[in-house]
């Protein structure tokens, strides 16, 4: 059991994994205010998106653990946009993912893997539409309710329902928009740091890590993708 969880991840993705995990405890506790809710959200969250480069369901329920410790910990800093998005959209998602992932896995593959799906070009283009109607009205929502940040936290919340669509149908590109909802949020945890200090650096630290995770779940998803498509050795007579 244990030799087969071993050559589960391959070593690059045990590097990635454990190597995000001790930066984000050594932030934690070098940090001044140990916030136990940045500290597990994060690591719940560097744990789910290598589940996730695998196109494991299991990436989907740690997922749910993370949006409710990340909506909280949003809350407590006055980002009421980020607590929205995981509370209203994320949670919602994760959960509709596991059904739908599950019901679409890979019989051809060895262990838990999800078939990755092609959208169409209108699909894309009413998803484009629908999350840019949904932005102008969370915009003026987030406005008032007094949210931080109003602009950044707006186009944080852009990404986020483009990555949450995508993820949903199964289409690698999520994890391109997750990447950018990364980029974000680095962006919007940092300007915390005038008025909070160090107490959000392993929040920064954290989506720094998230980034180059996503990054590598997107080139893991393509590579998945061939992997499926390409033609299977006809069996002998």
């Amino acid at each position: 059991m244990l030799r087969k969880i071993l050559k589960y991840f391959t070593p690059f993705e045990w590097t990635l994994w454990l190597g995000g995990m001790t930066v984000i405890l050594i932030s934690f506790f070098v940090g001044q205010d140990k916030n136990l809710l940045s500290l597990f959200s994060s690591l719940f969250g560097v744990t789910l998106i290598i589940f996730n480069a695998k196109g494991n369901v299991w990436g989907q329920v740690f997922a749910i653990v993370f949006s409710v410790l990340y909506g909280i910990l949003a809350y407590t800093k006055a980002y009421y946009g980020e607590m929205l998005i995981y509370f209203v959209l994320m949670l919602p998602i994760h959960i509709a993912s596991i059904i739908i992932w599950v019901k679409n896995q890979n019989s051809d593959a060895k262990h838990l893997e999800v078939k990755i799906n092609t959208l169409s070009a209108t699909e894309y283009a009413i998803a484009a539409l629908c999350t840019a109607v949904a932005t102008v009205a969370f915009y003026f929502l987030l406005d008032v309710m007094g949210t931080d940040n109003l602009i950044v936290s707006t186009i944080s919340l852009v990404t986020s329902l483009a990555a949450a669509y995508l993820m949903l149908r199964r289409c690698e590109y999520f994890s391109i928009c997750f990447v950018l909802n990364d980029v974000i949020l680095i962006i919007l945890w940092s300007l915390k740091l005038s008025t909070d200090g160090i107490a959000v650096l392993p929040s920064v630290i954290c989506f720094s890590i998230f980034l180059i995770d996503d990054a590598y779940c997107f080139i893991s998803w393509r590579k998945l993708k061939y992997s499926q498509r390409a033609p299977k050795p006809e069996s002998a007579a």
